[in-house]
């Protein structure tokens, strides 16, 4: 438990100055890109350091290069760093009351992260599906929680549909990503637990079809069993 305070004392202290010292890098997107590498590469190398959490990607090979939709597991805020440190400057599709949170959420909007008003229904599909055109052509990922929020491990929520309507909208193959984060950094509770959490890319699926359940189950069941192995690799 120790290890947990002085990790969130020492992660809240570097948020904050990185927060105000690098302001400036709002001024453009590309500014506030390099802004928010630079704070997870910081937030990373000070949780293996406090905590003895070490990060490893696997299945590189099937990340994608220049844009793509990736469908991942959500089990800690260890995903998003990772995934940000991974990827080339990815866009989240997040809820935009994160825009809110005084100077964390103006990164957010700046970057380039596509904030949804989850209560607008299809209309906010819509308005991902009409922004995601500008993300893909400037080279970037588009990552999607399908299960829409952090889901303890061991633990499975339904996939929503969202991934599957953009996908078939778009005509975009999806990347699966398995992980095994909640086992080092949980949702709840403050104890955090040395060794080496993973993050796993998984062969694409085609473009979702006009069976939309049948696709989204896949993924789903794709997802999931590869989840359960990393996750008994971690026990």
């Amino acid at each position: 438990m120790a290890r947990h305070w002085i990790f969130v004392l020492g992660w809240t202290l570097l948020t904050l100055f990185c927060g105000v010292a690098f302001l400036p890098a709002l001024i453009s997107q590309r500014c506030s890109w390099g802004a928010a590498r630079l704070w997870v590469a910081l937030s990373l190398a000070w949780l293996r350091l406090s905590t003895g959490i070490r990060s490893e990607v696997v299945g590189a090979e099937y990340c994608p290069s220049a844009g793509g939709l990736i469908a991942a597991k959500h089990q800690s805020t260890l995903d998003t760093l990772v995934l940000w440190r991974v990827l080339k400057n990815p866009a989240f599709v997040l809820k935009r009351e994160l825009y809110y949170i005084p100077i964390f959420g103006w990164y957010l909007y700046r970057t380039g992260q596509l904030g949804i008003d989850r209560s607008a229904g299809r209309a906010a599909l819509a308005s991902i599906t009409a922004r995601a055109g500008h993300v893909l052509a400037q080279g970037r990922s588009i990552i999607i929680f399908p299960e829409g929020t952090r889901v303890p491990a061991g633990q499975l929520k339904p996939f929503h549909s969202g991934v599957a309507r953009i996908s078939a909208q778009l005509q975009l193959p999806v990347t699966p990503v398995a992980l095994n984060h909640g086992r080092f950094w949980p949702k709840r509770g403050g104890k955090k637990h040395a060794g080496k959490a993973v993050l796993e890319f998984l062969p694409p699926l085609p473009a979702c079809d006009a069976h939309a359940n049948g696709w989204l189950n896949q993924l789903q069941q794709v997802i999931q069993a590869r989840t359960s192995q990393l996750e008994a690799m971690a026990d």
